[in-house]
């Protein structure tokens, strides 16, 4: 069989499996017993929150499901996009599961990864921060990988000697891409010492990225960047700071918008947390490019907030509104949330509750990628529902949450994959990657 009629067999499947897997069940919350926790170590770029007893503060009106992701640690945060870049204008129709890809313990096999790729419903391409440089110890260079075989295409260099890529963000095209860009450094609060540069790069048609382009934006040193988002159409950088680390500037968090094509610069401001250092993915937009979601941390209470850009600026409370927020008693440590491109769901990656002192109060072991509506803040559907493996992060969705791509841990490893419905697809060539939360599409 040729290329030719591979695609085709792919895409009359995909267009014939018109039926949305939204069969999936809603988590279970098994007998008490030991849970044995695996969760993979992210950057600091997780919120911490205290924990008391646990006493789930959800409102009544929730769903059985919700009620059930109550009680799950929900990791938000965010990297980047997409990362919090996840906007694919696929259609969501599931492709045909004859040849499955990959099994990963504890998941169901699902369709390989050529299939969703050729069928059109995720990217052909992405970003990942290489692996740390034997000179430096710190990620330096991007890589161009092809989501099917994971190959590296072709691989971004900093723009001199001893500086980073530390950051990747894209638009919806899955060719035009900003790169954060900083001088190398090592060590506790370095990274506040370090202005961040920003350059822009398109990929060609064989995902060959052309001359970089020097942005005029940048975090001053001195300043923390926690947050970075290309708008769906590339015309519009949104990047999260943190004025300072000491005093009152290190409660305050801004988010600029600024318009690529030149003009005024929109702040909003608030006293608060997003993300951490270098995050990618505490920022995503929908793909109206009027609405920002972000993560939110104040005090004990973490938080999905949508900001309305229509706004020409001010109080980021004011002008923003609360999607979802996790009870002050979870220890929370949050990564990733992305809002769908279409705006009606915010996706989650929710696992087993933890306490501070790392026992779980309850044997819940089922985890699953949760989206709650923007509308009404429920739970509509829960994909990659599992028993043992947990959902770490989400970094990508297409247009309205039905085909994800995140990252799963099971039995000691993490794998990064599609899923839709209850399927799980693993990525290959996944041993390259610095750290997974940093592949961009």
């Amino acid at each position: 069989m040729n290329t030719v009629e591979d695609r085709i067999r792919a895409a009359t499947r995909a267009a014939a499996n018109t039926v949305p897997p939204d069969g999936v069940p809603p988590l279970r919350l098994p007998t008490a017993g030991p849970t044995r926790r695996h969760r993979r170590a992210r950057r600091a770029r997780r919120w911490q929150l205290n924990l008391g007893s646990y006493r789930p503060r959800w409102t009544p009106w929730l769903t059985p499901a919700a009620a059930a992701l109550a009680v799950v640690v929900i990791v938000v945060a965010v990297v980047g996009i997409g990362h919090s870049v996840h906007h694919s204008g696929g259609t969501g129709t599931r492709p045909a599961t004859t040849h499955p890809g990959p099994a990963v313990p504890g998941t169901t096999a699902g369709p390989p990864v050529s299939a969703y790729v050729d069928s059109g419903q995720i990217p052909p391409y992405y970003l990942a921060i290489a692996p740390p440089s034997a000179a430096t110890g710190i990620p330096a260079a991007a890589d161009v990988r092809a989501t099917i075989s994971g190959r590296t295409l072709a691989t971004i260099e900093p723009t001199a000697a001893h500086r980073a890529i530390v950051a990747v963000t894209a638009a919806a095209d899955d060719r035009t891409f900003v790169l954060a860009e900083q001088a190398a450094a090592a060590g506790t609060g370095a990274e506040y010492g370090q202005a961040i540069a920003f350059y822009l790069v398109r990929l060609s048609s064989a995902g060959q990225p052309g001359p970089l382009t020097r942005l005029p934006e940048s975090v001053p040193a001195g300043q923390l960047m926690t947050g970075l988002a290309l708008s769906p159409g590339g015309s519009e950088l949104a990047i999260a700071i943190q004025p300072g680390h000491a005093g009152a500037a290190s409660a305050t968090q801004e988010i600029k918008v600024y318009p690529l094509g030149g003009g005024p610069v929109r702040t909003w401001s608030g006293d608060g947390i997003i993300g951490a250092s270098d995050d990618a993915t505490s920022l995503s937009w929908a793909d109206s490019q009027r609405t920002l979601a972000f993560n939110w941390q104040s005090g004990q209470v973490a938080s999905v907030r949508l900001l309305n850009l229509e706004s020409a600026g001010g109080s980021l409370l004011a002008n923003s509104r609360q999607v979802m927020s996790v009870a002050a008693e979870l220890t929370q440590p949050a990564g990733l949330s992305v809002i769908t491109p279409d705006g009606s769901a915010i996706v989650y990656a929710a696992s087993p509750l933890a306490r501070a002192d790392s026992k779980l109060p309850h044997a819940y072991t089922t985890s699953g990628f949760a989206e709650f509506s923007t509308a009404t803040g429920r739970v509509t559907r829960i994909l990659g529902s599992w028993s043992g493996p947990e959902a770490v992060n989400v970094l990508w969705s297409d247009a309205n949450g039905r085909v994800l791509i995140g990252i799963i841990a099971s039995a000691d490893h993490t794998y990064v994959g599609v899923i839709s419905g209850n399927t799980f697809t693993p990525l290959n060539d996944q041993a390259n990657t610095a750290a997974p939360d940093t592949s961009t599409w």
